[in-house]
């Protein structure tokens, strides 16, 4: 009876914590799992990103929200997320750059930051403050697949979420 009841109790904790990813989202991160080169003012950037609350047509929609169970992306600060990405405008030799901002004409992909209602996507941070740059780190698997998997340093870091 009491296995029954741990299971029954322990459940709902173990599948809303079910397939959310943790980034841990730095410029002076010594040892990162990846590195990106990220901006407004990137020059040759692998991946345009026009984001923001004005994006009409986007390709997909985020939320931010303020409970931890109903993320897909978690910003955390702790040493123990899933990767660790070292994230900034002046990255030098990184593993992919990024030009992401809302004045972005061209984009490859629209993200659009939706402040109530439904979306695809929900991020949480334990920061105090979020940045772009910790929204578009966050959305790299998403990023990822919407561009069907065509940037090899993306497939290499995300490989074993399948």
């Amino acid at each position: 009876m009491k296995s029954v009841l741990s299971i029954i109790l322990l459940l709902p904790a173990f599948l809303s914590l079910q397939g959310q990813i943790t980034f841990k989202v730095e410029d002076d991160i010594y040892y990162p799992d990846f590195s990106v080169k990220i901006g407004e003012d990137v020059y040759y950037p692998d991946i345009t990103i026009k984001i923001g609350t004005e994006v009409s047509s986007a390709d997909f929609s985020i939320g931010i929200t303020s409970n931890r169970a109903q993320a897909d992306f978690i910003i955390t600060e702790s040493n123990y997320a899933d990767y660790s990405i070292k994230a900034g405008s002046d990255i030098y030799y990184p593993d992919i750059t990024i030009k992401a901002g809302n004045d972005v004409f061209f984009p490859d992909m629209t993200i659009k930051i939706n402040k109530s209602g439904t979306v695809n996507y929900i991020i949480y941070t334990e920061k105090e403050f979020i940045s772009l740059r910790d929204i578009v780190i966050a959305l790299l698997p998403a990023i990822n697949y919407h561009s069907d998997f065509k940037h090899d340093a993306l497939n290499e870091l995300f490989e074993d979420l399948d």
